[in-house]
């Protein structure tokens, strides 16, 4: 049974350090609390010891405290399984639990056992990955040259996969020419030079493909172009030259988020025989390693689930593909990225996974407590613009028809437009007339203080034209 968000819930603890086999049940029974010394407790799953029970909430932090001393106390948790049920029918609630867990090898069984499950992994310490570039060997300037920062990469998640030599997803930017800065959107990566220096590479976004021109020297038929803007892999091997460089035979594709064309050194491939517990057969193997898009059954899924897939060497991935419901399509592909595009962290708020699902699926939501670029709290309704993979600011809820003077909706709440308009984009109004430092919260006339400085900096003017 699984639980609901509104109700109060239980925690049924499996205990299998006893069982023979993967098939059989282990001992179930109702959490009741820990001991002064960190020791597990738990009871029968009786009506009788229904007040004896240790009642949970999702509303609450009781959950997280009790998982972290219970992972304290058992050195393998994988021997035991934590489920939630119902407080106000625990017996029943046990029964049914009891019932799935004896066949659960069962898919419908799996599937809800998942749902009532507590699993572990989200409440084990994390441990910050070691990263395969040395931090203190970059150079940071590069980012700052760009408008980016370490922090916003780092609470962004993209700062790690290029840590690891990977391309982040992509970032807006800040290209300064001459007296001017261009905002675009490109995916960033950590590359070393000749002189094993290592330096940024910049992948911009580009509006399509180019692939009416040669490529590496090669210029593409109209079928392959068709072929890469259809899949967005071309299916086959062909002969590049790199400037100054040998030719040499690679995989093309191309990157679903940038429109770069992408090419791979076939001869830096490892294609296995064996993929996820299928062994290929030798047309199989022969038409992945040519680049082809292979179909194939059967294969098992670190769940223990069996799927199928179309298998295809992508050389914006490094690798082999997996590709579902043969949605092999590069706009497919596209959208998917934009679906990811999603931030951790907004305007200074830790987004919960709630929200950015939410954000994700296309709705809107209303968040407090944003930061503007002055380091003031602002409030708006938030939509992400899936076309242009960023988030959208808004006075009035977008999804709901406003009436107002202009016909256009503002960007940002009532009650903090004067301030953001201010302190983001450099207007100026009354409040912030002759007056260098930023408004605060929702404030739209000047302080007393600001009022002072705003008649020296009056009279400082009218002296300096008399003059």
């Amino acid at each position: 049974m699984e639980s609901n968000s509104n109700d109060n819930y239980v925690l049924v603890l499996e205990d299998r350090t006893e069982v023979k086999n993967e098939k059989e049940t282990g001992k179930l029974s109702v959490v009741s609390g820990i001991d002064d010394k960190g020791n597990l407790k738990s009871i029968e799953a009786i009506a009788a010891n229904q007040a004896a029970f240790l009642k949970f909430n999702n509303k609450d932090g009781l959950l997280k405290n009790f998982m972290t001393n219970f992972l304290k106390q058992f050195n393998n948790p994988t021997h035991f399984g934590l489920y939630k049920v119902l407080a106000d029918n625990v017996e029943q609630g046990v029964d049914n639990l009891r019932t799935m867990l004896q066949s659960r090898e069962k898919p419908e069984s799996n599937q809800q056992l998942a749902e009532m499950g507590v699993p572990f992994e989200d409440y084990l310490p994390q441990q910050k990955n070691a990263t395969a570039i040395d931090e203190s060997k970059v150079d940071w300037k590069q980012l700052d040259n760009l408008g980016l920062t370490r922090e916003r990469l780092e609470q962004s998640g993209e700062l790690e996969k290029m840590l690891n030599w990977q391309k982040s997803n992509l970032l807006t930017i800040a290209v300064p020419i001459g007296d001017t800065t261009i905002y675009t959107e490109a995916r960033l990566a950590f590359r070393t030079d000749d002189n094993g220096n290592i330096g940024l590479a910049i992948h911009p976004l580009k509006k399509e493909p180019q692939l009416d021109f040669p490529y590496m020297g090669y210029k593409f038929s109209p079928e392959e172009k068709e072929a890469l803007l259809t899949t967005g892999n071309l299916g086959k091997t062909i002969d590049v030259t790199p400037k100054n460089g040998e030719p040499f035979a690679a995989y093309v594709s191309i990157d679903p988020q940038t429109n770069e064309i992408i090419a791979l050194r076939a001869d830096r491939v490892n294609i296995p025989k064996e993929i996820k517990g299928v062994t290929l057969s030798d047309a199989q193997y022969k038409d992945l390693v040519e680049g082809k898009a292979v179909k194939v059954e059967g294969m098992t899924a670190k769940s223990g689930k069996s799927f199928d897939a179309v298998l295809q060497v992508n050389a914006e991935r490094k690798g082999i593909e997996f590709i579902f419901d043969n949605k092999q399509g590069l706009k497919e592909r596209q959208q998917h990225k934009q679906q990811q595009g999603v931030p951790h962290k907004l305007c200074g708020l830790e987004l919960s996974d709630k929200q950015r699902e939410a954000l994700d699926s296309g709705r809107t939501l209303y968040l407090k407590n944003m930061v503007d670029k002055q380091g003031q709290p602002f409030n708006a309704y938030v939509r992400i613009d899936k076309e242009q993979s960023r988030p959208r600011f808004y006075k009035w809820n977008p999804d709901k028809k406003q009436e107002t003077g202009k016909g256009k909706v503002v960007a940002v709440a009532e009650e903090h437009k004067t301030q953001v308009a201010v302190n983001n984009h450099g207007k100026t109004n009354e409040a912030s007339k002759n007056v260098k430092e930023p408004l605060k919260t929702g404030q739209t006339q000047p302080t007393a203080e600001q009022k002072q400085k705003q008649d020296e900096n009056k009279q400082k003017k009218s002296r300096g034209r008399k003059m």
